[in-house]
């Protein structure tokens, strides 16, 4: 059996990178885009805690290596360093931001806290924030990453995926649109995955949701529209006997959790 091993590489500084694309990866030219259109002079200032909660040597050689030839624990360190709630300076965000990508695409996290908080440390997602070409790619990366988050069985849940963009500053209402036009048989088989494997059956919520969208994601998950396509699809002549038993279960687990199906108290 063949074993797929994680691409790696070495930086000029003979420090192992790892989290990079292979050129055949379908995210590769668009990383490579992102690598052109957010090109910035290397900051002065790593814009998180000093002195304290980064390695010593990795804080004193952040910004020493190229961009592209960051680290991968050089990144999670950073992340791993506190830093002001209002967010950090665009320039800094801008420059690392390529690399985020590239390691996101990778299926790496930037974050031992979780994928949720990785493009929360800027207001990544609001459009106004970028020129129109650095917005183009951001865009296209959110749409495609959470499409084969949907599409790709992705070991992290759709709904962690969905607050990572949301807390990174893309409208709520959006990321919902772009969910609810996936193929009901797609839906069916990530909410199984998420919902339904390997454990007591109920509605995954991740726990970095700030409120209301929190409320506003369980709803979608759980309302009577998501409820009758997996109905549908589950006693559908057509569909294969294994997916229509997943959308079944499915289907339960969204009327067992709904409130448009309770009487009135």
């Amino acid at each position: 059996m063949e074993i797929w091993v994680q691409p790696t590489m070495t930086s000029k500084t003979n420090k192992p990178v790892k989290a990079k694309l292979l050129p055949d990866d379908p995210f590769f030219p668009l990383i490579q885009d992102a690598y052109r259109v957010f090109k910035r002079p290397k900051p002065s200032n790593i814009e998180v805690c000093e002195g304290c909660c980064m390695e010593p040597d990795i804080e004193a050689d952040f910004f020493h290596p190229p961009i592209q030839e960051l680290p991968l624990h050089y990144l999670q360190d950073w992340f791993f360093a506190a830093s002001d709630p209002e967010g950090i300076a665009k320039n800094t965000w801008a420059y690392l931001l390529p690399r985020v990508l590239e390691v996101l695409a990778c299926g790496e996290e930037v974050s031992s806290v979780g994928i949720e908080v990785s493009l929360s440390r800027y207001p990544t997602g609001q459009a106004r924030n970028w020129s129109s070409e650095e917005w183009r790619v951001l865009d296209d990366f959110q749409k495609r990453f959470l499409l084969k988050a949907i599409e790709g069985g992705s070991e992290e849940c759709l709904d962690d995926t969905l607050c990572m963009f949301r807390l990174g500053g893309w409208p709520m209402d959006g990321l919902l649109a772009q969910v609810a036009a996936v193929k009901t048989a797609t839906l069916a088989e990530r909410f199984w995955q998420d919902w339904c494997y390997g454990y007591a059956p109920s509605v995954w919520i991740t726990a970095f949701w700030e409120s209301p969208d929190g409320t506003a994601a369980f709803d979608f998950y759980t309302s009577e529209v998501m409820y009758r396509r997996m109905q549908q699809l589950a006693f559908d002549d057509g569909t294969p006997p294994e997916l229509s038993e997943k959308a079944l279960m499915v289907a339960e687990v969204i009327e067992a959790n709904a409130t448009w199906n309770q009487p009135d108290q």
